[in-house]
């Protein structure tokens, strides 16, 4: 076995490179990108609610319906717009995080990556990730909260879903 390299500055052993430490997202970079995620997710939320409330509105009248069938059709349409708003949540977020980064985090070059490996995630980890992420939020916020406090800076729906976010 050949004797480790000698440094060209005499004396002792060359130094060895180390592997940089990864930067964690912390906890209030990543509620800003999160509420710029949540702006971009709400202009199509509002416009399919404008659309369904106006259909409502406009099939009410014109049937000259009583106030009891009026509130029918709009509590139909109002879980029609919640069930909507939960499938472009979870394309958004789903779609984003299995391609590295939502555009919100893209504007502070943060990007999800596996806990382990610090790869990119794949579509399977990022639907774990998305319904950790709902589980987080129904406990008072305090699973995204702990990021703040983690040494990894991971919120719960991370910790289930084995990712972490970095940050550069």
């Amino acid at each position: 076995m050949p004797p480790p390299p000698q440094s060209p500055y005499g004396g002792g052993y060359a130094p060895q490179a180390y592997a940089a430490q990864p930067v964690y997202g912390g906890f209030w970079i990543r509620f800003v990108a999160i509420v710029i995620d949540g702006i971009i997710i709400a202009i199509p939320i509002i416009a399919v609610a404008v659309v369904v409330g106006v259909t409502i509105g406009f099939t009410s009248a014109s049937q000259n319906a009583t106030s009891q069938q009026t509130n029918a059709a709009a509590n139909g349409a109002t879980g029609i717009v919640q069930l909507l708003a939960i499938v472009i949540q979870a394309g958004y977020f789903i779609y984003f995080w299995s391609r590295g980064q939502t555009l919100g985090m893209r504007l502070f070059r943060l990007r999800v990556v596996d806990a382990n490996t610090y790869q990119p995630i794949s579509v399977g980890k990022a639907v774990v990730r998305f319904i950790g992420y709902y589980i987080s939020a129904l406990v008072c916020y305090i699973g995204l909260i702990w990021a703040a406090f983690d040494g990894r800076k991971q919120g719960w729906h991370d910790k289930i879903a084995g990712t972490v976010v970095l940050q550069g």
